[in-house]
Protein backbone atom coordinates (compact mmCIF):
# COMPACT_ATOMS: atom_id res chain seq x y z
CA UNK A 1 0.00 0.00 0.00
CA UNK A 2 1.41 3.40 -1.00
CA UNK A 3 2.00 5.77 1.92
CA UNK A 4 0.50 9.23 2.11
CA UNK A 5 4.00 10.77 2.18
CA UNK A 6 4.81 9.34 -1.27
CA UNK A 7 1.46 10.50 -2.63
CA UNK A 8 1.97 14.01 -1.25
CA UNK A 9 5.48 14.17 -2.73
CA UNK A 10 4.04 13.15 -6.09
CA UNK A 11 1.31 15.79 -5.78
CA UNK A 12 3.92 18.46 -5.05
CA UNK A 13 5.83 17.40 -8.16
CA UNK A 14 2.64 17.55 -10.21
CA UNK A 15 1.86 21.07 -8.99
CA UNK A 16 5.44 22.18 -9.77
CA UNK A 17 5.20 20.82 -13.29
CA UNK A 18 7.79 18.13 -12.63
CA UNK A 19 7.52 14.43 -13.57
CA UNK A 20 5.64 12.62 -10.80
CA UNK A 21 7.34 9.52 -9.34
CA UNK A 22 3.97 7.67 -9.43
CA UNK A 23 1.45 7.01 -12.17
CA UNK A 24 -1.42 9.50 -12.43
CA UNK A 25 -4.00 6.70 -12.10
CA UNK A 26 -2.41 5.58 -8.81
CA UNK A 27 -2.38 9.14 -7.46
CA UNK A 28 -5.99 9.84 -8.49
CA UNK A 29 -7.24 6.54 -7.01
CA UNK A 30 -5.53 7.34 -3.70
CA UNK A 31 -6.97 10.88 -3.67
CA UNK A 32 -10.48 9.50 -4.12
CA UNK A 33 -10.15 7.30 -1.04
CA UNK A 34 -7.93 9.42 1.24
CA UNK A 35 -9.40 12.48 2.98
CA UNK A 36 -6.01 13.68 4.25
CA UNK A 37 -4.27 13.68 0.89
CA UNK A 38 -7.26 15.31 -0.75
CA UNK A 39 -7.13 18.16 1.80
CA UNK A 40 -3.36 18.46 1.28
CA UNK A 41 -3.80 18.70 -2.50
CA UNK A 42 -6.54 21.34 -2.21
CA UNK A 43 -4.47 23.54 0.10
CA UNK A 44 -1.31 23.14 -1.98
CA UNK A 45 -3.14 23.94 -5.22
CA UNK A 46 -4.66 27.03 -3.62
CA UNK A 47 -1.25 28.32 -2.48
CA UNK A 48 0.18 27.56 -5.91
CA UNK A 49 -2.50 29.69 -7.55
CA UNK A 50 -1.88 32.52 -5.11
CA UNK A 51 1.81 32.57 -6.00
CA UNK A 52 0.95 32.99 -9.70
CA UNK A 53 3.52 30.44 -10.72
CA UNK A 54 1.96 30.20 -14.15
CA UNK A 55 2.98 33.82 -14.90
CA UNK A 56 6.63 33.31 -14.07
CA UNK A 57 9.27 32.49 -16.70
CA UNK A 58 9.94 28.73 -17.07
CA UNK A 59 13.64 29.18 -16.31
CA UNK A 60 12.88 31.29 -13.24
CA UNK A 61 10.44 28.91 -11.49
CA UNK A 62 12.04 27.75 -8.23
CA UNK A 63 11.38 24.47 -6.51
CA UNK A 64 8.76 25.51 -3.98
CA UNK A 65 7.69 22.04 -2.88
CA UNK A 66 9.33 22.38 0.54
CA UNK A 67 7.81 25.83 1.07
CA UNK A 68 4.36 24.63 0.04
CA UNK A 69 4.50 21.55 2.27
CA UNK A 70 5.77 23.57 5.24
CA UNK A 71 3.01 26.14 4.74
CA UNK A 72 0.06 23.80 4.40
CA UNK A 73 1.08 20.84 6.55
CA UNK A 74 -0.15 22.14 9.95
CA UNK A 75 -3.44 23.33 8.47
CA UNK A 76 -4.29 20.27 6.42
CA UNK A 77 -3.32 17.88 9.21
CA UNK A 78 -5.74 19.63 11.57
CA UNK A 79 -8.49 19.72 8.96
CA UNK A 80 -7.88 16.11 7.93
CA UNK A 81 -8.11 14.93 11.54
CA UNK A 82 -11.38 16.81 12.03
CA UNK A 83 -12.84 15.42 8.81
CA UNK A 84 -11.75 11.87 9.58
CA UNK A 85 -13.37 12.10 13.02
CA UNK A 86 -16.60 13.41 11.50
CA UNK A 87 -16.68 10.62 8.92
CA UNK A 88 -16.06 8.00 11.62
CA UNK A 89 -18.88 9.22 13.86
CA UNK A 90 -21.29 9.56 10.94
CA UNK A 91 -20.53 5.99 9.82
CA UNK A 92 -21.34 4.74 13.31
CA UNK A 93 -24.59 6.71 13.17
CA UNK A 94 -25.48 5.19 9.79
CA UNK A 95 -24.94 1.69 11.17
CA UNK A 96 -27.14 2.33 14.20
CA UNK A 97 -29.97 3.90 12.21
CA UNK A 98 -29.69 1.22 9.53
CA UNK A 99 -30.07 -1.50 12.15
CA UNK A 100 -33.17 0.27 13.50
CA UNK A 101 -34.75 0.29 10.03
CA UNK A 102 -34.04 -3.42 9.55
CA UNK A 103 -35.37 -4.32 13.00
CA UNK A 104 -38.54 -2.37 12.32
CA UNK A 105 -39.01 -4.18 9.00
CA UNK A 106 -38.50 -7.53 10.72
CA UNK A 107 -41.05 -6.66 13.39
CA UNK A 108 -43.63 -5.83 10.71
CA UNK A 109 -43.12 -9.16 9.00
CA UNK A 110 -43.41 -10.91 12.34
CA UNK A 111 -46.89 -9.57 13.11
CA UNK A 112 -49.16 -12.49 13.91
CA UNK A 113 -52.07 -13.26 11.63
CA UNK A 114 -50.70 -11.47 8.58
CA UNK A 115 -51.71 -14.30 6.28
CA UNK A 116 -55.29 -14.14 7.56
CA UNK A 117 -55.77 -10.46 6.71
CA UNK A 118 -57.27 -9.06 3.56
CA UNK A 119 -54.86 -9.41 0.61
CA UNK A 120 -54.64 -5.66 0.18
CA UNK A 121 -53.60 -5.04 3.78
CA UNK A 122 -51.17 -7.94 3.73
CA UNK A 123 -49.52 -6.60 0.58
CA UNK A 124 -49.27 -3.09 2.04
CA UNK A 125 -47.64 -4.48 5.17
CA UNK A 126 -45.10 -6.45 3.14
CA UNK A 127 -44.34 -3.41 0.98
CA UNK A 128 -43.86 -1.22 4.06
CA UNK A 129 -41.50 -3.81 5.52
CA UNK A 130 -39.59 -4.02 2.22
CA UNK A 131 -39.20 -0.23 2.07
CA UNK A 132 -37.87 -0.04 5.64
CA UNK A 133 -35.52 -2.93 4.99
CA UNK A 134 -34.21 -1.20 1.85
CA UNK A 135 -33.65 2.04 3.76
CA UNK A 136 -31.77 0.15 6.45
CA UNK A 137 -29.54 -1.77 4.05
CA UNK A 138 -28.89 1.45 2.13
CA UNK A 139 -27.48 3.09 5.27
CA UNK A 140 -25.45 0.02 6.17
CA UNK A 141 -23.92 -0.11 2.70
CA UNK A 142 -23.21 3.65 2.80
CA UNK A 143 -21.40 3.18 6.11
CA UNK A 144 -19.21 0.60 4.38
CA UNK A 145 -18.73 2.51 1.10
CA UNK A 146 -19.00 6.22 1.92
CA UNK A 147 -18.52 7.21 -1.73
CA UNK A 148 -22.23 6.49 -2.38
CA UNK A 149 -23.44 8.90 0.32
CA UNK A 150 -23.83 11.77 -2.15
CA UNK A 151 -26.16 9.58 -4.24
CA UNK A 152 -28.30 8.43 -1.31
CA UNK A 153 -28.68 11.84 0.31
CA UNK A 154 -31.22 13.24 -2.22
CA UNK A 155 -33.30 10.05 -1.95
CA UNK A 156 -33.54 10.10 1.85
CA UNK A 157 -34.02 13.87 1.79
CA UNK A 158 -36.96 13.59 -0.60
CA UNK A 159 -38.55 10.82 1.48
CA UNK A 160 -38.27 12.91 4.62
CA UNK A 161 -39.66 16.01 2.88
CA UNK A 162 -42.76 14.22 1.62
CA UNK A 163 -43.25 12.38 4.93
CA UNK A 164 -42.96 15.65 6.82
CA UNK A 165 -45.55 17.28 4.57
CA UNK A 166 -48.08 14.51 5.22
CA UNK A 167 -47.20 14.49 8.93
CA UNK A 168 -48.03 18.20 9.23
CA UNK A 169 -51.46 17.49 7.75
CA UNK A 170 -52.00 14.59 10.17
CA UNK A 171 -50.90 16.72 13.12
CA UNK A 172 -53.38 19.45 12.17
CA UNK A 173 -56.16 16.86 11.90
CA UNK A 174 -55.04 15.09 15.06
CA UNK A 175 -54.47 11.82 13.18
CA UNK A 176 -50.70 11.38 13.51
CA UNK A 177 -49.98 7.77 14.47
CA UNK A 178 -47.04 6.50 16.50
CA UNK A 179 -45.63 4.59 13.49
CA UNK A 180 -45.75 7.74 11.35
CA UNK A 181 -43.91 9.68 14.04
CA UNK A 182 -41.22 6.99 14.34
CA UNK A 183 -40.79 6.89 10.56
CA UNK A 184 -40.46 10.68 10.42
CA UNK A 185 -37.82 10.69 13.17
CA UNK A 186 -35.81 7.85 11.59
CA UNK A 187 -35.88 9.56 8.20
CA UNK A 188 -34.71 12.82 9.76
CA UNK A 189 -31.85 11.07 11.58
CA UNK A 190 -30.93 9.23 8.38
CA UNK A 191 -30.68 12.52 6.50
CA UNK A 192 -28.60 14.05 9.30
CA UNK A 193 -26.01 11.25 9.41
CA UNK A 194 -25.74 11.13 5.61
CA UNK A 195 -25.34 14.91 5.42
CA UNK A 196 -22.82 14.81 8.25
CA UNK A 197 -20.75 12.21 6.39
CA UNK A 198 -20.91 14.15 3.13
CA UNK A 199 -19.89 17.43 4.75
CA UNK A 200 -17.05 15.76 6.67
CA UNK A 201 -15.72 13.98 3.60
CA UNK A 202 -16.26 16.44 0.72
CA UNK A 203 -18.75 19.13 1.54
CA UNK A 204 -16.58 21.44 3.65
CA UNK A 205 -13.80 21.25 1.08
CA UNK A 206 -16.18 22.28 -1.71
CA UNK A 207 -17.68 25.09 0.38
CA UNK A 208 -14.23 26.33 1.39
CA UNK A 209 -13.00 26.23 -2.20
CA UNK A 210 -16.06 28.15 -3.37
CA UNK A 211 -15.58 30.85 -0.75
CA UNK A 212 -11.90 31.24 -1.64
CA UNK A 213 -12.75 31.47 -5.33
CA UNK A 214 -15.09 34.40 -4.61
CA UNK A 215 -12.38 36.35 -2.84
Amino acid sequence: MISCDRIQAALSARLDGEPAPLEDDVIDAHLEACVQCRAFYEQAAFLNRRMNLSEARPDAIPDLSDVIIAGVEPTWRKQAASRALGVAFSRVGMVLVGVMWVLWATSLLGVSGVGEWEPVFSRLLVEAAAMRCALGFGLLFAAWQTRIVSGLLPLYGALWMFSFGFAVREIVLGELSFDSLIQLVLLAVSVVVLLWCWLSDKGWALIEFGLKSLR
